[in-house]
């Protein structure tokens, strides 16, 4: 999508310790396997807050980490995987599980940005661990993008 008018935007990155099987996969990463995955979120705003940000940095974190943190030592499969009945009995607790999808790091991206596109669009009100209040306005910012790098050489966007 374009803007008319030149919009100010900020990055909020994330890193997690990602596995995943991709059962659809012809080759070997239908096999477990896993990432250091770096999550960058991209927002914008047409014009700065009364604190002169696009957003505190803080807020996004605080209003998404939680949800990006379902992936950091788990792993991401198919709903339909011929192994997922038995990883969930050994490793109980430690699945994302993706309805009819294989998890890949464009589906990854996907369900990310729908997530935060939701928060960002009816807006964020929590605490810090030192009990300062932050908040993020509903419709205050624009999400733009997630990018959802699976090696230091290989990503997969989805926004707009």
């Amino acid at each position: 999508m374009r803007y008319s008018s030149p919009r100010f935007r900020v990055c909020k990155s994330f890193t997690v310790e990602s596995g995943h099987m991709l059962s659809k996969h012809p080759g070997s990463c239908k096999q477990p396997h896993g990432h250091t995955r770096r999550i960058e979120v991209v927002v914008s705003a047409d014009r700065l807050d009364g604190h002169e940000m696009v957003v505190d940095f803080k807020a996004l974190k605080l209003a998404v980490e939680g949800f990006i943190g379902q992936f950091d030592h788990t792993m991401a499969v198919n709903s339909q995987d011929p192994l997922r009945a038995s990883m969930e009995q050994v490793y109980p607790g430690s699945l994302v599980v993706f309805e009819n999808q294989d998890p890949t790091t464009e589906v990854i991206a996907k369900f990310i940005f729908d997530f935060i596109d939701d928060v960002l669009k009816t807006g964020y009100q929590g605490e810090s661990k030192s009990g300062t209040s932050y908040k993020i306005p509903p419709g205050s910012v624009l999400l733009e993008r997630v990018r959802v790098w699976e090696t230091p050489s290989s990503w997969a966007e989805y926004g707009d």
